[in-house]
């Protein structure tokens, strides 16, 4: 469970009319099996595409145009070439202060913008899980931990998205699955994309991350050291948990619309987003 001195306050277990069972392999398998959809680099694990998810309404995401990535900082030359080649423009970092001191990506000659929005300040920390904690539960919590005390930044990165002049875009923090999992819900949902489709995608971080121990093994054994003292459900990306997630946001708001709204952003805005990022 987190620690901490009070209570969140929140339910992240409301009834749900729906299943908690909602990823089946044929759903991670549409998220995953497109060719495009995850980018080859040595320099990040978790770096993929947005594009090409349907909406309830027969909309297409567009590709090259909105990705999602763990920390881009150690790209080498090479694969920043790859990024211009896209036409990579933004760079929104999701992380804390002290994360983004030990290096981000801000590559004007290459016409790469860096922005930071921190998401989660120094309120909650890796060594705050108990070791035992369900990681279904505890990452569900701190999800909707985030709507509350990330909304100032989580508000300001939809709106870049939703310039087209900051686009194509990737939005990232450390691992690519938690701040920036819950920045791709609010996103993909927001602008149609089915729920299920989203937390196929983001259970395509536990793949990932599965396939960082393997790089760590072979090339930073002392990182991966210090993965394995962090507590266990902090390295997980269970599909129960973004499904928690957004359970959540359909009891309190009844859509995820309806959360971006409670944050100050408008119609307008949420409709340039879908203009934007749709076919």
């Amino acid at each position: 469970m987190l620690r901490r001195s009070q209570p969140l306050g929140v339910n992240v277990n409301p009834p749900i009319a729906r299943s908690l069972t909602l990823v089946n392999e044929t759903d991670l398998a549409l998220a995953t099996i497109h060719p495009d959809r995850q980018l080859s680099f040595e320099g990040a694990f978790n770096f993929r595409d947005l594009g090409g998810y349907t909406t309830v309404d027969g909309r297409m995401v567009k590709w090259r145009t909105l990705f999602r990535a763990d920390a881009v900082h150690r790209l080498p030359d090479s694969e920043l070439d790859q990024l211009a080649e896209i036409g990579l423009r933004t760079v929104i970092d999701l992380r804390t202060g002290s994360e983004v001191e030990e290096g981000h990506l801000h590559d004007p000659n290459r016409g790469i913008t860096h922005v930071h929005l921190d998401v989660l300040g120094q309120v909650w920390k890796p060594s705050e899980l108990d070791e035992d904690a369900d990681a279904r539960v505890v990452l569900s919590e701190l999800y909707v931990h985030m709507l509350d005390i990330g909304a100032p930044a989580l508000s300001e990165a939809f709106r870049t998205l939703a310039q087209s002049e900051n686009l194509p875009a990737v939005f990232h923090c450390a691992a690519g699955k938690d701040r920036t999992g819950v920045l791709a819900a609010m996103v993909l949902s927001t602008i149609g994309v089915a729920d299920h489709v989203i937390v196929a995608d983001y259970a395509i971080s536990g793949t990932n991350m599965a396939e960082l121990i393997e790089r760590l093994k072979r090339d930073r054994p002392e990182a991966l050291t210090a993965m394995n003292d962090q507590p266990s459900a902090y390295l997980a990306a269970p599909p129960e948990a973004m499904d928690r997630l957004l359970a959540h946001v359909n009891s309190e708001y009844g859509s995820m619309t309806g959360y971006v709204k409670s944050i100050g952003i408008d119609s307008d805005v949420i409709e340039a987003l879908a203009s934007v990022l749709l076919d």
